[in-house]
């Protein structure tokens, strides 16, 4: 028995020691630059400044607090995050049900749909920019094909905000159907196939037994999801030019980078990217307490 006991404690010490390469990676590549906002975050450092930077306590957080863009940015966030949500989990979970049937050109439709998904985000920002353009592009050039009249996409609030809608679910929408269709294909065949022979229909099957069942692969893709929405930056930069028109598409990571690298203000922007994950730790805790109920 004590040979056993130290057998064990010696491959405990053992799957520890081969742990510590990747707390030491972790701790470089995520703690220490976190680390060091903070730090910069109490100071009055700006680029280009003559002045000795000094501490200054939470000065910048009262006045990114007080800061009515602040506030702004976050709606927008918000706004951004959950109307995109509403559009992509239901089209990326329907098309990935469609593709787990298996019909007559599914494989050459499923290599289609995530050729977004590979394209660089600066490279598909620039396409959607040209195609939403008013007078030249081809999606008001479609729209007046059928009658209507097609929005100033770039030039007012919201028509901006759903311009980044689309553009973000039509790169994000493939990623979620690829997780989707990993799930129902790990799913056993038994109790859709016992409530088929019971009378159920495909929509019954599916709202009650196979829905349910995806729960926790849902739940981390919205995780994903949402997380990836908050920090968007790349596709707005380019499709709205820096958050436009004005600030009406500028996110809470718009703010940050417009402060630090337009208004040169490094500690400011240290403050705000505190308070960003600040906003998204809460979005884990829930994942975690919901992931410990499903």
């Amino acid at each position: 028995m004590k040979a056993k006991g130290s057998i064990e404690r010696q491959m405990a010490r053992l799957a520890e020691a081969l742990v510590v390469p990747s707390w030491v990676l972790i701790l470089t590549v995520f703690a220490l630059p976190i680390l060091g906002a903070l730090w910069l975050s109490f100071r009055n450092e700006t680029l280009g400044a003559f002045a000795p930077p000094k501490f200054i306590g939470f000065e910048n957080y009262a006045t990114a607090l007080a800061d009515p863009r602040f506030w702004e940015s976050i709606r927008t966030t918000i706004w951004l995050t959950v109307l995109g949500l509403l559009v992509q989990m239901p089209i990326g979970i329907g098309l990935a049900v469609i593709l787990e049937r298996n019909l007559r050109g599914t494989q050459v439709f499923r290599t289609i749909l995530i050729i977004p998904m590979l394209l660089t985000p600066v490279a598909v920002g620039l396409m959607w920019r040209f195609m939403f353009d008013t007078d030249l592009g081809v999606i008001n050039w479609a729209l007046a094909g059928l009658g209507l009249d097609g929005p100033n996409w770039l030039g007012a609030r919201w028509p901006a905000i759903w311009a980044v809608v689309i553009v973000d679910s039509w790169q994000s929408i493939p990623f979620i159907m690829l997780i989707v269709l990993a799930g129902l294909a790990g799913l056993p065949k038994g109790p859709a196939e016992a409530a088929t022979i019971d009378g159920a229909n495909a929509f019954q099957v599916f709202f009650y037994i196979t829905l349910p069942a995806l729960g926790p692969v849902i739940l981390v893709t919205l995780m994903i999801r949402i997380i990836d929405s908050l920090k968007m930056f790349d596709i707005i930069f380019i499709v709205t030019t820096k958050g436009g028109p004005g600030t009406a598409t500028q996110t809470l990571g718009m703010l940050i980078y417009n402060t630090g690298f337009g208004f040169f203000q490094t500690s400011r922007a240290a403050a705000l990217g505190i308070l960003m994950v600040l906003m998204v730790l809460p979005v884990y805790w829930l994942w975690r307490r919901a992931a410990e109920r499903a």
